[in-house]
C-alpha cells in the first residue's frame, strides 16, 4: 500500500520549490544561504513529522534557527578557548 500523506521531506522539498523566484534575485552567497536554511530543516525532519499538521514554513524557519544557534553557540566557545589561550590583552 502506499502513503496517504507525503512525507515532511517531501513537504520540504516542495516548500522549496516554491521559493525559486526568490533565489533567482540573491547574489550567489545569498542563494547558498537559503539552501543551507532548507537543509536544516531536512536535518530536523523527524522532529517536523510529530507535528500533526506542520506548517512546512514555520518548520523550515524553526530548524533553521536551531541549528544557526547551534553554529553561533560552537563559535562562542571556541572564540572563548582563542581568547583563553592568548591571555590578558
Amino acid at each position: 500500500m502506499g502513503r496517504t500523506a507525503r512525507t515532511f521531506r517531501n513537504a520540504v522539498d516542495i516548500e522549496e520549490a516554491k521559493w525559486k523566484p526568490f533565489k533567482r534575485t540573491l547574489k550567489p552567497p545569498q542563494r547558498e544561504n537559503l539552501d543551507r536554511i532548507f537543509d536544516y530543516a531536512r536535518s530536523c525532519a523527524d522532529a517536523g513529522t510529530m507535528l500533526a499538521t506542520p506548517r512546512v514554513t514555520e518548520v523550515v524557519l524553526i530548524s533553521s534557527m536551531i541549528e544557526m544557534l547551534q553554529e553561533m553557540e560552537t563559535l562562542r566557545r571556541k572564540v572563548s578557548d582563542l581568547e583563553d589561550e592568548k591571555g590578558p590583552v
